[in-house]
């Protein structure tokens, strides 16, 4: 795929020497495991040939294609049965403005409906989601399943990219997302000199720090927003982001205390 003006520049980003990072395919994958709807876009019959998006329900297989359940009463199944080229569009939460600074991925493909054979088992899938679909049973129900042609994965203003689909399969969800929440908020809340800490300790930032806000965890590590001293006096303060990573990749999010327990006193001791 082509690349993007947009998914370059910005302000500096200071990774730590060594630190591992998700890749998008990783990325991409723990967005949509984490999340049960999204917004399905078909091509439609009526009117002829415009977009048609409707709002779904999904699971996913083992390879991370998505599962939706249709009722051949619903628009976008008549939409599918002549013409099976669609996307399904899985936004992170975010209010307002801000969902424009959300992740998201647009997977792209043909949705087609699973074969008798596989049915009671795709179906039992989508029941393990969504355990109170009692319209599953329903005989004018079945299960679809997207194959995946293309991904657009969308971290952010100014991070943004296309993931094969034989990577976003394989990518495993990342086991600390469940907990990603609980740490930022508590790292923010009660660690903020412990974040100055680390940042002073692990990352070369040019200028003084003046504050390190957590804004995201996985397995792999972390990533922090820095507020900069003013270059000069009355000038306005900078803007910087780094990245500190773990020792090893986590398991869950229970492993993020012990993780960052270690980092703050390999900081303190000057073992970076």
């Amino acid at each position: 795929m082509s690349d993007d003006p947009h998914s370059r520049g910005g302000p500096p980003n200071y990774v730590q020497h060594g630190a591992a990072t998700p890749s998008q395919a990783e990325r991409a994958r723990t967005l949509v495991a984490g999340e049960v709807d999204g917004t399905l876009s078909t091509i439609a019959l009526e009117p002829a040939g415009f977009p048609f998006g409707s709002i779904v329900t999904y699971a996913m297989d083992d390879h991370g294609a998505p599962l939706v359940l249709m009722s051949t009463l619903a628009e976008h199944t008549r939409n599918l049965a002549a013409d099976p080229r669609s996307s399904l569009l899985v936004t992170a939460g975010g209010d307002g403005a801000g969902r424009l600074a959300a992740a998201r991925a647009t997977l792209v493909g043909t949705f087609t409906r699973v074969d008798d054979d596989a049915q009671d088992a795709a179906t039992a899938r989508y029941l393990e989601v969504h355990p109170r679909a009692f319209w599953a049973r329903f005989p004018d129900f079945a299960m679809y399943r997207l194959e995946v042609r293309a991904i657009r994965y969308v971290r952010g203003f100014g991070e943004m990219s296309w993931v094969e689909p034989d990577g976003f399969a394989a990518a495993e969800p990342d086991p600390v997302a469940p907990g990603e929440a609980g740490i930022v908020e508590h790292m923010n809340d009660d660690h903020a000199t412990s974040l100055l800490t680390m940042v002073e300790a692990f990352l070369p930032v040019e200028g003084e720090v003046t504050a390190a806000t957590m804004t995201s965890c996985d397995r792999y590590g972390f990533e922090v927003q820095l507020a900069l001293a003013p270059a000069e006096a009355g000038g306005d303060p900078g803007l910087a982001f780094g990245r500190i990573g773990f020792e090893a990749p986590l398991r869950a999010a229970a492993e993020a205390r012990q993780a960052m327990v270690a980092l703050v006193r390999a900081a303190e001791t000057g073992a970076a």
